[in-house]
């Protein structure tokens, strides 16, 4: 059996220093029919010049600054894959990465997408700490706002075309929305495996403060989720617990940025949709690491448990 083509984008902003340890661990990639598209958006440093030295084994564009979102949906446009996916400019791929995650796919007709567990790396690309995904629950993902893809993700041409891309009006939690879209088309498979690197760095945007315009997608998307007609009779009962865990979720990115104003206020506001949601340990959880979390992922990126290859 022949195996489907996969197209793997590679949106780009001034990653010049990890663009090429990025596209590297995509060329040595064992599969033997894969597409890489690197579109440069917009950098402002030296992104381009590097991304042209791959030119003869990527498809290579650059185009003015849109956002990470416009800027996936533009390679997927331009792909010719019917297995699909995506690598942001700092993070790597183990070599058997694709073979394995597409094998994966494969063997579940019914499923839509699949994803690895992964490493967590530094700026200097070392192992500091072993992230095992959980496995893919779509009540998760809806209603306590867990989204279980890291690096490494691929999904069906065919369900993306049902659901299109990422929102470009989010600029923190597109990758969420588009799974809870395409999560509505078929299963997701938790590849068990480490087979991809999340680089964690003080540039990164997970690493960065989020304004309170990006902690408050989250209300957002579940809003809008809720406004659809294709929700399913059990998930829109539950429609107040995805709202109080999404307040929760606001919270703790409001308690990051020390805006406690807000994060009270968020607070509230999922006491009001669903006061079990203060009862739960992981309500306080998400709450503690908005105090806490940033300064230990900090400090563990820069110092702590390095596990060397």
């Amino acid at each position: 059996m022949t195996p489907p083509r996969v197209s793997l984008v590679v949106p780009v902003y001034n990653a010049g220093r990890y663009i090429a340890e990025t596209l590297d661990s995509l060329l040595a990639q064992r599969y033997p029919d894969l597409e890489i598209i690197v579109i440069d958006d917009g950098s402002t440093d030296d992104s381009w010049a590097r991304i042209q030295r791959h030119a003869g084994r990527c498809r290579v564009f650059t185009q003015p600054n849109q956002g990470q979102a416009a800027t996936l949906n533009r390679g997927w446009a331009l792909a010719s894959g019917t297995v699909l996916g995506y690598l942001s400019a700092d993070d790597t791929l183990e070599p058997d990465a694709v073979a394995q995650v597409v094998q994966a796919l494969e063997s579940r007709p019914q499923a839509v997408l699949a994803y690895p567990d992964y490493w967590l790396i530094d700026a200097d690309s070392r192992r500091f700490r072993e992230v095992s995904a959980p496995d893919f629950d779509y009540a998760a993902v809806l209603l306590e706002g867990v989204c279980p893809p890291g690096p490494g993700m691929l999904f069906r041409r065919e369900a993306f075309a049902r659901v299109g891309g990422w929102d470009p009006s989010l600029r923190q939690i597109p990758d969420y929305e588009f799974l809870l879209r395409i999560g509505l088309c078929g299963e997701g498979v938790h590849v068990a495996q480490r087979l991809a690197s999340f680089r964690v760095h003080e540039q990164s945007q997970t690493f960065a403060l989020a304004d309170a315009a990006r902690v408050g997608e989250h209300g957002r998307v579940i809003a809008g989720f809720f406004a659809r007609d294709d929700v399913p009779p059990a998930y829109r009962a539950a429609r107040r617990q995805a709202q109080a865990n999404a307040a929760i979720l606001m919270s703790r990115g409001h308690l990051r940025a020390w805006r406690f104003g807000q994060a009270l206020g968020c607070g509230m506001r999922a006491l009001a949709a669903h006061p079990g949601v203060l009862l739960r340990a992981r309500t306080w959880r998400l709450l503690t690491n908005g105090l806490l979390g940033r300064a230990l992922h900090y400090w563990r990126a820069r110092r702590g448990q390095q596990v060397r290859a």
